[in-house]
């Protein structure tokens, strides 16, 4: 239909820094997990970009990492103890220490460090492709030619930008009825 060839010839002109979020909370390779998860509850994010001191990109961290990732620490361990707990009314020495690991675990050690990235220019089509082909991507950083943070894209960005051309669309073809009505 020619509404869909409109939104792909739109997804194909717009880029990555038209939809982006500019103002990005980064987290620092030396942050503790614990700095880390109080981010992603406060927030309720998906990901968090990892930056040196020169805001150059050197990785990101994903709830999945979070979980996963976090150096044999993470919820499996967690249920395991809180069931030692409950059964055996053990102190909560098992859970303090764990808890005292966890917090040691630094941004550096969970992180992705090869992050699917993409530039100020990429379409949003390649973007949007992007996602399709990683489902546990999200967000994907965008990254000047210097490597720095400049920006994130996520899959909201992508169905925001969608639902936002579908209604300019129908605006638009209300309009034109009207006129020529």
């Amino acid at each position: 239909t020619l509404l869909s060839c409109i939104i792909e010839y739109m997804a194909d002109l717009a880029r990555a820094q038209h939809i982006m979020t500019k103002d990005v909370l980064a987290v620092g390779q030396d942050d503790s997990m614990d700095t880390d998860a109080k981010i992603f509850e406060k927030y309720d994010y998906d990901g968090l970009p990892v930056i040196d001191g020169n805001r150059r990109l050197v990785g990101i961290i994903t709830a999945y990492d979070m979980v996963v990732q976090s150096s044999g620490m993470h919820l499996p361990t967690i249920v395991n103890i809180m069931e030692k707990i409950s059964v055996n009314r053990a102190d909560r020495k098992d859970l303090d220490e764990h808890f005292g690991r966890l917090k040691q675990i630094t941004a550096r050690e969970i992180m992705n460090k090869e992050p699917l990235i993409v530039d100020p220019q990429t379409s949003v089509e390649e973007i949007a492709k992007a996602f399709a082909e990683h489902h546990r991507v999200n967000p994907i950083p965008v990254v000047d030619s210097q490597g720095l943070l400049v920006g994130i894209v996520s899959r909201y960005d992508i169905i925001r930008f969608f639902n936002q051309q579908y209604l300019n669309q129908v605006v638009a073809s209300a309009q034109n009825f009207s006129v020529s009505a």
